[in-house]
């Protein structure tokens, strides 16, 4: 198969410095169960409201009644998204079901750091401590001590941002395209 890769053109870095309210990016549909967005939304109800600013992005769903959300992006268009990711320090993705998972190699091409719960549209490229932070599905507590770790461990956010760019540049669409077309050319 060929991997799917990144514009890094588009997604570019932008540094952080993790002080001041700590911005948590949470995407996805909010009406589709294997996104998983009600998780994400229980994790942040256990985060310090003074610390954490929350952020959701939704193409199609609007945020549930009981969301505690700072900022709602809505319909963002494609070629403002990775302005989102450069302004936001962690993505939480909660997704259970995904057949590739753009949004956490998205958050590491801009710099940012990842908490996710394993799946098979991430599986193949994120590893926990090394590139992101991964909890089991369900451990509600398990996912605010990963956050919490990335916000006072500065040593384990420098690996996992380096671990993360490299992640990132490996899947570079111009480092694919040889790849691409030895797929489509062979007999």
């Amino acid at each position: 198969y060929v991997p799917n890769g990144i514009d890094l053109g588009v997604f570019s870095y932008k540094e952080r410095n993790f002080e001041g309210k700590i911005k948590i990016l949470i995407e996805g549909n909010s009406d589709d169960h294997y996104k998983n967005v009600d998780e994400s939304f229980k994790i942040a109800e256990k985060l310090d409201k003074d610390k954490y600013e929350i952020w959701y992005m939704s193409y199609n769903a609007e945020p549930k009644e009981w969301y505690r959300v700072d900022r709602f992006l809505h319909k963002i268009p494609y070629e403002k998204v990775a302005e989102v990711y450069q302004e936001c320090d962690i993505l939480l993705k909660t997704s259970i079901l995904e057949s590739f998972s753009y949004p956490p190699l998205e958050m590491m091409a801009t710099g940012g750091m990842v908490v996710a719960v394993p799946n098979g549209g991430n599986e193949e490229y994120l590893v926990s401590g090394e590139n992101c932070l991964m909890y089991k599905q369900g451990d509600i507590e398990e996912a605010v001590k990963a956050i919490e770790t990335l916000c006072s461990d500065e040593v384990l956010r420098h690996q996992l941002y380096v671990h993360g760019l490299e992640t990132a540049e490996k899947r570079e669409w111009s480092l694919l395209e040889e790849k691409i077309e030895e797929f489509y050319t062979e007999d």
